[in-house]
């Protein structure tokens, strides 16, 4: 067997065997000074000529691997991926993103100058559609799934922001250590991910020179969209507790034993209610853009409170 390459790439694909054929085009011509590296497309589950066309570009360059794994779920492929890997760094991308041409290079550097981190994510920044709505501030871009302008350090005492998995690594022990995505989790399992990651004493950084570009589809420029998606949002942290274990300080904590109120503690109650009167303020001057925004918030909270509610019913069933 040759010598482990120093990065893995894993790249879980479904039904995109387009953007697929594009991204390892830019993979293949990286610029990546020296640095060794294996591309692991997981298929998880297409119906389309992904396995085709995968196999295809295997044979122009044995560096590209292809793993189908059939349990749906961005989870179970990463996983999937993360067994095949034989680097010592473990990186993702999505499948419709494109690197710039240094990732690799820029990837391998930050963790040899940065030896106390053990995961990094990058910049993932937008290339649009022809019409943007103008509702669509830069607060409203949380459900676009970019990553722009983060705080440099992640750790438990900086945990309030997330290392998304569109453009993110870890250092191999880590999953040796923590175990690997949850696939309990459909969506926001790279959230839990980085709980565990700062929860078991992991450092991260974000690196804005690690850059890929990623389109932003039509349907995610739409209310509908974005109403669906914080409600999911909360529900999901409310499976996680976040709101309980990050304080105002953005430091995870332990779960405090105080009051809780259907599951939740008083204060998430007092945010929504303070939410519903911006709502309506905002309504009332015609900040249509601000309402919005106020409307979305309100609904996370809305989802988040349910959820915890009838997490308490299910315990106590």
């Amino acid at each position: 067997m040759s010598e482990p390459p120093h990065v893995s790439i894993v790249v879980p694909t479904f039904n995109r065997v387009g953007s697929l054929i594009a991204l390892l085009a830019a993979l293949r011509d990286q610029n990546a000074g020296g640095t060794s590296y294996e591309v692991i497309v997981v298929d998880n589950g297409s119906s389309d000529a992904t396995a085709q066309a995968v196999a295809r570009v295997a044979g122009l360059d044995p560096r590209i691997q292809y793993v189908r794994e059939p349990q749906r779920g961005a989870s179970h492929a990463r996983n999937a991926g993360i067994a095949r890997a034989r680097g010592a760094i473990v990186a993702f991308v999505d499948d419709d993103v494109v690197p710039a041409r240094d990732w690799v290079r820029v990837l391998k550097r930050t963790f040899d100058d940065h030896p106390e981190i053990d995961c990094l994510g990058g910049r993932v920044e937008p290339r649009w559609p022809l019409r943007i709505p103008p509702w669509l501030t830069t607060e409203h871009c949380a459900p676009l799934a970019l990553q722009l302008n983060r705080p440099a350090e992640f750790d438990a005492d900086h945990a309030s922001a997330c290392l998304i998995t569109a453009n993110f690594a870890c250092r191999r022990p880590v999953f040796d250590e923590i175990g690997g995505f949850s696939t309990a989790f459909q969506r926001d399992e790279d959230r839990e991910f980085n709980l565990r990651l700062w929860r078991a004493g992991k450092r991260g950084r974000y690196v804005d020179e690690l850059r890929v570009v990623a389109p932003v589809a039509a349907e995610r420029l739409t209310k509908r969209y974005h109403r669906r998606w914080y409600a999911t949002t909360g529900r999901n942290h409310a499976r996680m507790a976040f709101r309980e274990i990050i304080d105002r300080d953005g430091r995870l904590v332990p779960p405090s034993p105080g009051v809780r109120v259907l599951g939740t503690p008083p204060f998430v109650y007092r945010e929504c209610l303070g939410g519903l009167a911006r709502w309506a303020a905002a309504l009332a001057r015609g900040a249509r853009a601000d309402a919005f925004l106020y409307e979305c918030r309100v609904r996370y909270l809305l989802s988040y409170i349910r959820e915890r509610a009838q997490l308490l019913l299910r315990a106590s069933a």
